[in-house]
């Protein structure tokens, strides 16, 4: 890819330099990478996940795949596109991104490979690495919450998810030391925990955060959510510490507390989607149909954790199928839909004048296939929808086929930005057409 010159972004606070469109392309292409590897996982691995092995290293392998290595890699680089961009404030370093982005992937690399192979040296190298990312990540961007002019809420969200991530991070080191047998914990209570801090209070605020400023532009409604917002993010972070008090002490009164608090959360959560899709002043193209039913995928999450409340907690089946409503339907989904719409404007904006193609298109949206992003906004949808349906039953083939459903949603999303940069080198009098998106 061709690295651009920074571009002055009119702010509140003066101009700011945006990065080159190099950092967020790396992240987004890592992240594409990474949906492919783990769309094979996924149907591999269905059947273990019908029966309850949630335990199982390649389960955690496909899980910490889909979580930092597309979910992880797609949020820092819309960060480290929006902090600039969005809430004006400059990064620290660009050079400094780039670290942090080869430093995750070093350490998703490593963590796969020691799950794949239950080898804890891996997975605690793999954990460092991730660290230093996270701390690289953080410098660049966490100072948006003191000096944005007008996104301060956005900023205390990035603060709060990162919070998480951390404590996350160190839930994980906790459990590697007891698979090492240097003490004794309680390890479906801290796995719980783990998997809950990274999904919904790095996943999920980090998107609800950033998105409450995006998709209200991408939907062409209002953004008037503030107060939501407050009670979202105070709910959520409250339910996640108190259930992960519960699990480092081992008190299951407390577990069951946060869980019901984030019961509670889902209500800010589901509604703040519901405005900004309920007020859109703009038909859906084909990734705002998968933003929407990324949107489902929460609320199919949230039925789901009712249900592991208000039934047997070690039912695995029910927390295979809550990770795959959360993790695999909501924030994947979801994040595709988004770079859906980052990725074509920024690629249009830095490499007009060397592609001929997208010269030719002579739109940023027209650089994606619109029907192809509204069958795969299809396939995943039936695909998430119907593996949790499966998982629930326990039902293995079942499992197997919706997981390959996702999958195929997962090649048209790929091939389909393949596909722009393919069209982009070739000489403007003969790229060729594309069905332009609304």
């Amino acid at each position: 890819m061709v690295q651009a010159q920074g571009r002055a972004l009119p702010t509140a606070g003066g101009p700011v330099t945006a990065p080159p469109f190099a950092l967020p392309a790396v992240h987004f292409a890592a992240a594409l990478i990474w949906l492919v590897l783990s769309a094979g996982l996924l149907v591999w691995l269905a059947p273990r996940l019908a029966a309850g092995r949630v335990f199982d290293p390649p389960v955690f392998a496909l899980v910490h795949s889909l979580m930092l290595g597309v979910v992880g890699s797609a949020i820092f680089g819309t960060l480290q596109q929006f902090v600039p961009g969005g809430l004006g404030v400059p990064l620290r370093s660009v050079r400094l991104g780039f670290v942090g982005f080869w430093l995750l992937q070093l350490g998703v690399v490593l963590l796969v490979l020691g799950f794949l192979g239950w080898r804890g040296w891996a997975q605690g190298l793999g954990w460092l690495a991730i660290l230093a990312a996270v701390g690289a990540v953080s410098r660049n961007v966490l100072r948006a919450r003191r000096h944005s002019v007008n996104g301060k809420l956005v900023g205390l969200y990035i603060s709060v998810a990162h919070s998480a991530l951390g404590v996350g991070m160190a839930v994980a080191f906790a459990r590697i030391g007891e698979t090492l047998g240097w003490w004794q914990v309680d390890r479906m209570a801290l796995v719980s925990a783990h998997a809950l801090l990274g999904a919904v209070g790095f996943g999920l605020l980090s998107v609800m955060g950033v998105g409450s400023r995006m998709l209200p532009t991408f939907l062409m409604g209002p953004g008037d959510d503030t107060r939501w917002l407050h009670w979202q993010l105070g709910l959520s972070s409250t339910a996640l510490l108190v259930y992960s008090g519960g699990a480092v002490l081992t008190e299951g009164w407390l577990m069951r507390s946060g869980g019901w608090l984030l019961m509670l959360a889902a209500v800010p959560t589901l509604m703040l989607p519901w405005r900004w899709f309920a007020r859109r002043r703009r038909p859906l193209d084909g990734a705002l149909w998968q933003v929407a039913s990324s949107m489902l995928a929460l609320a199919a999450a949230t039925l789901v954790g009712l249900l592991l409340l208000l039934g047997d907690p070690y039912r695995f089946n029910r927390w295979a199928a809550l990770l795959v409503a959360l993790v695999a339907g909501c924030l994947v989904v979801l994040v595709v839909g988004v770079m859906a719409k980052i990725l074509p404007h920024l690629s249009y904006i830095n490499l007009v004048r060397s592609m001929p193609g997208f010269a030719a298109l002579g739109s940023p949206n027209a650089l994606l296939r619109d029907d192809w992003q509204r069958v795969s906004a299809i396939c995943l949808g039936a695909g998430w929808s119907l593996l949790v349906i499966a998982l629930l039953a326990e039902h293995a083939a079942g499992a197997r086929a919706a997981a390959a459903l996702w999958a195929l949603g997962t090649g048209l999303v790929v091939l389909n930005t393949a596909r722009m940069y393919v069209v982009g080198r070739r000489p403007a009098r003969t790229a060729a057409p594309a069905i332009v998106s609304n």
